[in-house]
């Protein structure tokens, strides 16, 4: 024991800065994994624990008008598994009926794309939450705003919000901030606002229009989607959407899945760069120590003592660097958690908080003991002849192959390098490896970020790209508020295009003879620049084209037939294409045909404006003009507040990813460049001899390591190119929201320059800084040792 210690201390102390790089590249790789672990952990223990108080619906049917109660619970006796139910009224207003005024500020909220609900709390199910996942009880005058307006607006405690509708002015004061179970995402189409008992009474009626929240509660949460297929076909009142239990499940948890997605992959490639960079440092310090373990076996200590000098090294220095990345991705947990505590309520610590990601720093060392133990088998294949009389060591000697009076115009400094590189390139092999993975891991997220950020992401929406998307809210008025629409595009001399949709509901038999009710856009140039994943948009009256998770339901694929029935008729189509949609819960269809005397549920228009025109400055005057009913959104706005969140925290995983990875690429070429200096100190020396600068080894370096790093970000650049897409479009596959393909929209400048060019000015600028010691290497204390 006295041994291992002192030949580890001066194992340290001889390559103090390879020894430190390593302790840090494991903190790092260890830190990341942790980090990755707590966001999942605290994702689903913060979703089940405001789950279990909350008790959001396991279906939910929204309907806006009359009523029929009696209906509904007669139904609801007959069907089997349901354990509770409730309806909940709700007061329908709109963003410009509330103000908002704080100390020298006040706006409304004219620009939420949120249908904006008033409610009061309810009794025992789908209950609205404090912070701390307390029930919130408001007093007379008291309002709860919830916590996912607050990312677009700046609302605090104490502000007073002013309802003006129909001649009711009502001032309230912002008394909580609510924590929503069921609508706590930018991706859900609704939010609500809590009152007291007392004053949504006196508002019931008065102000706006009352749309129920029909709530079903089953023993087994896997009945809702066969319930709901059985209450559209029973003809109870649905002028809504229908949601179930899993979708707001998904749909709760999608902003923070997007974080720990990132987190994971980036996390699994960096283990392997761990490993591969833990095998290159034990490899480089036996070939340097090959003499030493030659009379070590010489004097009869076995290869299992020789191989525990070894193993213990490693074993402490990984034992430390995941401690470090333990506590560092312990103490930096409130930033990486935060959106999950504002969303999901305050969490407490617990085991499973603690004990995870514990769980998951063992699973780390024992894979990467297990990795060490593998690499040191070949300490079984040295023999003493070979250590120490023909120096072969653990490689093999090839045959000299100069190849200098070949070139008498490259400098000899560069030829030397590209020399060594071309015959030797196993040698530079990890640092190959390391660029491309990294760049690899940091380019993949940026070019999803880009995607998401871009106009053209609404194709994966439901809808082609324009300037603006005008959609008129549902309910009494709707074909007034239509007319005065079409009168308002006719008329204006800004608008270049308009393309409408009617939304009507239809349905159809699914292969297993269930019943699939389908929200159908039909319109001229309905399904016109989409995502396709199979076939193309309708292109005659009788074609149709399928959601993704429209076709899953239904089960039919392109070319085959389907009947569509409506209270107005019936008619055969063929399915012409399966596009990507996360609208409706992704269950949508698109036609030319104009289904009629069907109901319509809602109008959307896109607009392309004349060139002169501001979007913005557009929307803003017609939504004065027009006033409430409508929403009237530029595309890029329309985007940000309905993927604000999930771009956000991609943001924050991508950029977390970039620091990383430079600090990645530059530790592992700085604990390169240090154990090949002193593999080639004698070699070093020798050049020196023969009339060498410092500055030409140290040139020489830089064009090696900057030649290698040079073709791993390119490797590493296509890869992501040629790759990422597939990964990322997995990812979104097995979450099942109605997206499968991704085709990422790519910023050139930063995938193909920035990121690149900054990989390799880091490395360039590690090499040249990490190898000053080469004045350290000279003949003389070659021969002297």
């Amino acid at each position: 024991m006295n041994l291992n210690l002192k030949m580890l201390r001066n194992d340290f102390r001889r390559n103090r800065s390879g020894n430190v790089s390593l302790l840090l590249f494991m903190a790092l790789a260890t830190g990341l994994v942790v980090a990755a672990t707590i966001v999942v952990t605290q994702l689903f223990v913060s979703m089940t624990e405001m789950y279990q108080v909350a008790k959001p619906p396991h279906f939910l049917q929204m309907h806006i008008g009359k009523l029929d109660q009696r209906a509904i619970d007669d139904f609801n006796a007959s069907y089997p598994g349901i354990v509770a139910t409730q309806t909940v009224p709700m007061i329908d207003v709109h963003g410009e009926d509330l103000t908002v005024f704080g100390p020298q500020r006040d706006f409304d909220l004219s620009g939420c794309r949120l249908d904006i609900g008033l409610v009061r709390q309810n009794k025992g199910y789908d209950l609205l939450l404090d912070g701390d996942r307390n029930p919130i009880v408001l007093e007379r005058g008291e309002i709860g705003i919830p916590v996912i307006l607050l990312d677009a607006y700046d609302i605090e405690l104490g502000d007073t919000v002013v309802l003006e509708r129909n001649g009711v002015h009502k001032s309230f004061s912002v008394a909580r901030f609510v924590h929503d179970a069921q609508m706590n995402s930018t991706l859900c189409s609704s939010t609500r606002l809590l009152l007291s008992d007392a004053d949504f009474n006196e508002l019931f009626g008065e102000v706006g229009e009352i749309e129920y929240l029909v709530e079903v509660y089953f023993s087994d949460t896997s009945l809702a989607a066969e319930y709901q297929s059985s209450y559209e076909n029973a003809g109870l009142p649905q002028n809504g959407q229908a949601v179930t239990y899993t979708a707001i499940f998904l749909l709760s948890a999608l902003t923070d899945i997007m974080l720990a997605m990132v987190f994971i992959a980036v996390s699994v490639l960096l283990v392997l760069v761990a490993l591969l960079c833990i095998k290159y440092t034990v490899m480089a310090s036996m070939e340097e120590e090959v003499g030493e373990i030659g009379t070590m076996k010489a004097i009869g200590i076995s290869d299992k003592d020789i191989r525990s000098l070894y193993l213990g090294k490693i074993r402490l220095l990984v034992l430390v660097g995941i401690v470090l990345g333990y506590l560092c991705a312990c103490l930096l947990a409130g930033s990486v958690t935060g959106h999950v505590s504002g969303t999901f309520g305050r969490q407490p610590v617990s085991s499973l908080t603690i004990g995870i990601p514990l769980v998951a720093c063992v699973l780390l060392f024992l894979i990467t003991d297990h990795h060490c133990k593998r690499i040191l088998r070949k300490l079984r294949r040295l023999t003493v002849v070979d250590a120490l009389v023909t120096g072969r060591g653990f490689g093999r000697k090839d045959r000299v192959r100069d190849g200098l009076h070949r070139s008498r115009r490259l400098p000899i400094d560069l030829l030397l390098s590209l020399r060594e590189v071309s015959l030797n390139f196993n040698g530079f092999i990890i640092i190959f490896i390391v660029l491309m993975i990294v760049s690899m891991i940091l380019i993949v997220p940026m070019n999803l970020l880009h995607t998401m950020e871009s106009k053209e992401f609404i194709s994966y929406m439901g809808s082609p790209s324009s300037d603006l998307l005008i959609e008129l809210d549902p309910g009494e008025g709707l074909e007034y508020r239509y007319g005065k629409m079409k009168d308002l595009l006719s008329g204006s001399s800004e608008v270049q295009v308009v393309d409408e949709f009617r939304r009507v509901r239809v349905s159809t038999t699914s292969s297993e003879g269930r019943n699939v009710v389908v929200h159908a856009d039909c319109g001229p140039v309905a399904g016109q620049g989409l995502q396709y994943l199979v076939g193309a948009a309708p292109s005659r009256d009788d074609e149709i084209a399928f959601s993704a998770l429209n076709v899953e339901a239904i089960g039919v694929s392109v070319g085959e037939a389907v009947v569509l029935a409506w209270g107005g008729g019936e008619r055969e189509f063929i399915v012409c294409g399966i596009y990507q949609d996360v609208t409706s819960g992704g269950y949508t269809a698109k036609s030319q045909y104009g289904f009629e005397n069907a109901l319509a549920e809602k109008y959307i228009f896109t607009v392309d404006l004349s060139g002169a025109a501001d979007p913005k400055d557009v929307a803003s005057r017609w939504r004065g003009e027009l006033g409430g009913g409508y929403s009237i959104e530029p595309m890029e706005e329309f985007l940000h507040q309905t993927l604000g969140g999930v771009t956000r925290q991609v943001k924050m995983a991508a950029m977390s990813v970039v620091l990383i990875g430079l600090c990645i690429s530059a530790l592992i070429i700085l604990l390169f460049s240090k154990l090949r200096l002193a593999k080639d100190a004698s070699r070093i020396a020798i050049q020196k001899a023969i009339g060498f600068t410092d500055s030409d080894i140290r040139r020489q370096y830089l064009y090696k390591i900057g030649f290698v790093s040079l073709i791993g970000v390119f490797c590493g650049t296509l890869l992501a190119n040629l790759f990422g897409d597939d990964i990322t479009s997995f990812a979104f596959a097995s979450m099942g929201l109605g997206i499968s393909r991704i085709t990422f929209i790519v910023n050139p400048w930063v995938s193909y320059l920035l990121l690149p060019v900054g990989f390799v000015v880091i490395s360039l600028l590690t090499t040249w800084l990490s190898t000053r010691q080469v004045k350290d290497c000279h003949i003389i204390t070659l021969i002297n040792e």
